[in-house]
């Protein structure tokens, strides 16, 4: 559909303009709250009116006035009686302005094509009858259980999301206005409902400008629900304009034949799940669900908030997966971490792409290694080639004594050797990588004449991570999640059996649930991993400490100006002055002594577990500076 959209959004986007020129005829308008859709969504009414097109918007408090209840001190509905009949057009005017959607009874009243068809929706699909009725100059729109023929108003009786779905429908099936701009379509519908309204809508859905007969109208839907998003074809991922904090919307205009090609294959396993990191400010991509699992309870466990830093762990199902995901979000614009495990190295196309990538060129080029990662790894690959062949030799020996050295490497190393693979290079470069990784010094020890071409790959190893990090693709050292689990009893430098697998998921994922730790102890048992999923997730940490701190000083003031007062004396006097609000204060507080000095006083104080849960305690007496005083530290989090 052609049609040119140019919006800016100054108090967002700065001087930044958003531009497209080619829609479908049903577009998603997806991202973070506070993104500036709904903004968006107002100008692009207004655009297309230029556009010759009959545009409704309606917003996400469409409901106005359909309310079950009003209620007193805070709203008052001029249509508590009913929809005034004489005011029928004004309702349709207001309803146009302030995107509101009550004039949809209206339409029912007057547009008896319209009605059958809502009247068929409610019969077949809810069982129950609709009835228009006029009392007193006002229509009241009742409904009936047609099983058992109760009726009562739709308006305090009826449940949001039938209201929505009546009034939704109703233009849907109005042939007066063939552009719909809808915000939050799915609101207060169960996915079920969400999947029917898409549906209908998909049956209506045209270019209005190209076919004007058959009701046909184009839609722009503004939605946080992933099971709404229904992207069935690469067209219609094309129409997917995603939005991001602090810069303009974006979406894909082009792509290559063969992105084309793996990304039409995929839409068909596109999950819900997948879904969401078009609505994340930063998504985190990880392999399998497993990983998803551990680290999602590893940072809640922590108290470090991924959903309130607009974060998300999502698992796709292997490497290609991962590769395709991250070149949509490249393509898109978005912010995205991936986890992967050390193999990735060796295998797939996420190297490739990485490499591409103008952060990996940029910073390999600042270390003065070249630009190209991939060219970097092959000359990472090709000594540890040269290194496994004379490790290799050794390693083959009937040495108990290496073997007892470092048994798990030895152990894969045979494994691998003898089977039946046609190219076992990656696997034993995974391998002895690992091995450099852990015992390094005892494979120079092993083969000392290697020990030069073992210090270049250890460096080069480090400049390749780095090179992927700034990509926002984060790969384990230490191979694998299991690596990092202790009740893994596999062997770390083999690709992990699943059984084992399992198993060692099961008991961390119990014993997080089930315990609490210390962010020493985690760091004591996870190392590493703490610190990439920290950058990877951006956590936001919520700690009262430094607000505890600013009313307490505040309250250290009344106290000291009540004690210079002579006002209080004792703990007792204290707590019955009423400039020092007491009553307000003892919510999170309480005295446990007050005493008098030579000096002054002294007073001796503890938090309550409401807003401290180590209830700590503190002092302070009348030379103490309000405006300064701060509470020491806590290593709790609080949400």
């Amino acid at each position: 559909m052609d049609l040119t959209v140019t919006i800016d959004l100054p108090y967002l986007w700065g001087d930044q303009i958003f531009k497209k020129d080619k829609w479908g005829t049903v577009n998603f308008l997806v991202g973070p709250n506070g993104t500036g859709k709904t903004l968006f969504a107002e100008k692009l009414k207004t655009i297309c009116q230029a556009h010759g097109m009959k545009p409704r918007y309606l917003n996400a408090e469409r409901l106005t006035g359909l309310e079950r209840r009003t209620y007193h001190g805070f709203s008052h509905s001029q249509m508590e009686r009913g929809l005034d009949i004489g005011q029928f057009p004004s309702y349709k005017s207001w309803g146009m302005d302030y995107g509101l959607s009550a004039d949809a009874f209206v339409i029912l009243k007057e547009r008896i094509d319209v009605r059958i068809r809502i009247e068929a929706v409610l019969s077949q699909l809810f069982g129950r009858r609709i009835r228009l009725v006029e009392e007193g100059g006002f229509l009241k729109p009742k409904l009936q259980h047609i099983s058992h023929g109760d009726e009562y108003e739709l308006k305090e009786k009826e449940c949001h999301g039938l209201k929505e779905l009546v009034t939704l429908l109703t233009f849907l099936y109005d042939d007066e206005y063939n552009c719909l701009i809808i915000d939050e379509p799915e609101l207060h519908l169960h996915p079920q409902f969400q999947t029917f309204l898409l549906q209908e809508i998909r049956r209506i859905a045209g270019d209005p400008l190209v076919d004007p007969t058959h009701n046909k109208k184009c839609f722009f839907l503004i939605t946080h629900s992933p099971y709404f998003v229904d992207i069935r074809t690469v067209e219609d991922l094309k129409h997917c304009i995603v939005f991001h904090p602090q810069r303009p919307a974006s979406y894909i205009d082009q792509l290559e034949a063969e992105d084309e090609w793996k990304i039409k294959r995929f839409l068909s396993r596109l999950n819900a799940n997948q879904k969401q990191f078009l609505f994340s400010s930063h998504p985190i991509f990880v392999e399998g669900y497993t990983d998803q699992q551990i680290f999602t309870l590893i940072q809640e466990k922590r108290g470090r908030l991924l959903g309130a830093s607009g974060s998300c762990i999502i698992d796709v199902g292997g490497k290609d997966e991962m590769d395709l995901f991250f070149r949509l979000c490249r393509k898109l614009d978005i912010e995205a971490a991936f986890i992967a495990d050390l193999d990735t190295l060796f295998n797939g196309r996420l190297r490739q792409s990485t490499s591409y990538d103008c952060r990996s060129r940029d910073y390999l080029q600042n270390e003065g290694v070249g630009v190209d990662l991939m060219s970097r790894i092959g000359e990472m690959e090709k000594a540890i080639d040269e290194c496994l062949r004379g490790v290799g030799v050794e390693l083959l020996k009937p040495d108990v004594a290496v073997s007892e050295s470092f048994p798990q490497f030895c152990e894969a190393f045979h494994r691998i050797q003898e089977a039946r693979d046609e190219d076992k290079r990656p696997k034993l470069r995974y391998a002895f990588l690992l091995a450099l990784r852990f015992i390094s010094q005892e494979i120079k020890r092993l083969t000392p004449t290697e020990a030069e071409r073992i210090d270049f790959i250890i460096g080069r190893f480090g400049k390749i991570l780095e090179a992927f990090r700034r990509c926002g693709v984060y790969l384990l050292s230490r191979g694998t999640l299991e690596s990092y689990l202790s009740g893994y009893a596999g062997n770390i430098y083999l690709p992990p059996g699943e059984t084992k697998k399992s198993e060692a998921y099961e008991r961390e994922r119990d014993y997080l649930l089930t315990v609490e730790l210390s962010e020493e102890q985690f760091r004591h048992r996870y190392g590493e991993l703490l610190d990439i999923l920290d950058e990877a997730s951006r956590p936001v940490r919520v700690d009262p400490t430094l607000h505890l701190s600013y009313a307490i000083g505040d309250w250290i003031y009344k106290v000291q100006s009540a004690f210079a007062r002579g006002e209080v004396r004792d703990k007792d006097s204290l707590q019955r002055n009423a400039a020092i609000e007491w009553s307000l204060y003892s919510r999170i507080m309480d005295i446990l002594e007050f005493s008098l000095t030579s000096e002054g006083f002294e007073c001796r104080m503890r938090l309550k577990v409401l807003v401290d849960p180590e209830e700590r305690e503190f002092r302070f007496t009348n030379a103490t500076l309000p405006a300064d005083y701060r509470l020491e530290p806590t290593g709790t989090v609080m949400a």
